[in-house]
């Protein structure tokens, strides 16, 4: 098949390319470029990763012509040319909330995650002929972290620290802040699966179905590294601000494709 990766310059992109190449398919990428708009015609699928990912940003014209509208582009440009579309969601729609079900309420708590939720509303209240899958994503590791630079997971940012700075520091209440570690490989596989798999349209939470708490990462780096962690604070905002657990409901996914075997995330930090 010949497939287009936006965002293919990326953590899960720069996975995404090499998994899909390494299958033997013909593969091209685009990146953010607001003089040029990508050609989809010619391609099997479009997987669509781009986007502006940090939960913090809050240039919502910046955060909405990139995430939302050029999205909304992408979309009729795929249903013109008959194109198939997956995109990336994100598991931050559902907010602060224990109820991770797709048919759940969402309730967005920053300009990402509302791009995100809108595009997810947008797309099914449109006349779809060509196949369209969502993925919300949980919490992603995996190889190439570092190319989400200040934005990279915990997992990357501690051990850096651990080896430059001889610690770890971690928020005071680190034992009760949950949250779903998803390996990327898992979602590159389960991409090309439902490329394969599925005829359907929807949206389908992507997360290894089980919660670890970010103490319980860190404590397994600080061992490994040989190192301590030491405790700081939590502001009122950052309090304010917490998603206390995010754990992925599997009921759509089991039902569409089948039960999956995930990567368990201490066994991957113990490898790498």
């Amino acid at each position: 098949m010949k497939i287009l990766v936006t965002g293919h310059l990326g953590f899960i992109g720069h996975n995404m390319t090499a998994f899909l190449l390494s299958q033997g398919h013909d593969v091209e990428g685009y990146d953010w470029d607001p003089l040029e708009f990508p050609d989809v015609r010619g391609y099997d699928w479009v997987i669509h990763l781009g986007a502006i990912a940090d939960t913090t940003a809050t240039d919502i014209d910046q955060i909405l012509k990139q995430n939302l509208e050029f999205s909304q582009r992408l979309f009729q440009e795929c249903q013109y040319n008959e194109v198939g579309l997956q995109y990336a969601s994100s598991s931050s729609v559902y907010g602060n909330t224990r109820d991770f079900s797709e048919y759940a309420p969402c309730r967005p708590q920053n300009p990402y995650a509302w791009s995100k939720y809108l595009f997810d509303r947008w797309v099914f209240q449109q006349d779809i002929t060509a196949p369209v899958q969502g993925f919300r994503y949980f919490n992603v590791y995996g190889r190439f972290q570092h190319l989400r630079g200040n934005r990279a997971n915990v997992i990357h940012k501690w051990r850096e620290q651990a080896r430059t700075e001889g610690k770890i520091v971690v928020w005071d209440q680190a034992d009760k802040i949950k949250r779903d570690w998803t390996y990327v490989g898992d979602i590159c596989t389960l991409h090309l699966d439902f490329i394969e798999q599925v005829k359907g349209n929807g949206i389908w939470n992507v997360g290894a179905g089980l919660a670890h708490s970010f103490l319980d990462i860190a404590e397994h780096i600080a061992d490994q590294e040989g190192v301590s962690i030491e405790y700081e604070p939590m502001n009122e905002q950052q309090l304010k601000d917490m998603r206390w657990t995010t754990c992925a409901d599997h009921t759509l996914l089991k039902a569409t494709i089948g039960s999956r075997a995930w990567s368990n995330v201490f066994d991957w930090l113990d490898q790498s």
